[in-house]
């Protein structure tokens, strides 16, 4: 499932000033069963890497994918969520620096069960 250009994004994702990401919300709260994640990149000189942009610690049943990232700019990212329990889980969002290919990552949280 593709999203339309006109969805919001679930997942806002910038980098600071002090060259470390940051996601918005912390925890994204999810609603509705077998949800797909988006994850927006708004810093320009940044993108996701094509592969493990959005990598869930522990994913069980409930992250049955890897996550894609999504061209032409490898700005957005994709999750499918089955989100049948109440749970929190833990997530590493990664980005990367295109001009020097430095990889910056962070530790939000995915709250299910909303």
């Amino acid at each position: 499932m593709e999203p339309t250009q006109t969805e919001a994004a679930d997942v806002v994702v910038t980098v600071g000033a002090d060259n470390r990401p940051v996601c918005t919300p912390d925890p994204v709260r999810v609603r509705g069963r077998n949800v797909v994640l988006t994850f927006e990149l708004q810093t320009p000189g940044y993108v996701f890497p094509v592969n493990g942009a959005v990598v869930v610690a522990d994913p069980g049943t409930q992250f049955p994918e890897p996550s894609r990232t999504v061209g032409p700019d490898d700005t957005l990212a994709l999750l499918l969520d089955r989100n049948s329990d109440k749970a929190a889980y833990k997530y590493t969002v990664s980005v990367q620096r295109v001009a020097s290919g430095e990889m910056l990552s962070l530790d939000p949280t995915i709250q299910n069960g909303d």
